[in-house]
């Protein structure tokens, strides 16, 4: 009578180390790691993980859902704001943010995948649609372009997820992709265009910090004459 609980109660175990160590792979590696190395990382065998999972993509799905969810939540929430612009672009700048730091989340976001649950009808229809309203509240108030459409908004955030990925300066592709849907953009003073030494041309500094200098000899050069004026 009492036989079967036992088995189901392994096979729940099962699952929930299956989704444990999926979670941490596609977090990692996006769809491109293999169910075997996920079934290394739960230590269960293939078999186990198929048993539970038809397919990788169903088990991507399972996983990737709940994070989608709570994105599309803060989406919806932020549907009343008072503020529609900066709710816009600050909901833009964490999904941004976030999927970088998540492949899986950036994969489904950027409709790579080629999962037909998130494209149709899906978690991802839901994100669009509350990433829809925020677009044209803002609008209606003069925070966004009005010549910019929802299509347009979707491919900046798809680049934008792409590019943060391999940034040394986190939110920086974001930033550059926000300023570009406002209706104004005034192009702030450049700094340090040249060197405050010699007037020579500036490289790119390796910091991300803006250069002052064009090299090493100038850099010295300016030194010294702060310690002449202390």
């Amino acid at each position: 009578m009492t036989g079967p609980t036992p088995r189901r109660a392994d096979a729940r175990r099962n699952r929930e180390r299956v989704l444990a160590a999926a979670r941490e792979a596609f977090a990692q590696e996006g769809l491109l790691v293999p169910l075997d190395e996920i079934a290394r990382r739960a230590q269960v065998g293939a078999g186990t993980v198929y048993r539970h999972f038809a397919t990788k993509e169903a088990l991507f799905r399972e996983v990737v859902a709940d994070r989608l969810e709570q994105i599309v939540a803060e989406g919806r929430s932020l549907a009343g704001a008072d503020d529609p612009g900066e709710a816009f672009y600050g909901f833009f700048a964490r999904v941004v943010e976030q999927a970088s730091f998540n492949h899986a989340v950036c994969d489904a976001l950027q409709m790579e995948a080629g999962i037909e649950g998130f494209r149709a009808g899906g978690v991802e229809r839901h994100f669009d649609a509350a990433l829809a309203v925020l677009l044209r509240r803002a609008q209606e108030a003069g925070a966004v372009r009005a010549d910019v459409d929802f299509d347009d908004v979707r491919t900046l955030m798809a680049g934008c997820l792409a590019m943060e990925r391999n940034r040394r300066v986190p939110g920086r592709m974001a930033a550059l992709a926000c300023d570009a849907l406002r209706p104004s953009v005034t192009k702030p003073a450049l700094r340090n265009e040249t060197c405050e030494i010699c007037d020579g041309p500036l490289a790119p500094a390796a910091t991300g910090r803006p250069a002052r200098y064009c090299g090493p000899a100038c850099r010295q050069k300016a030194h010294r004459r702060r310690r002449k004026t202390t």
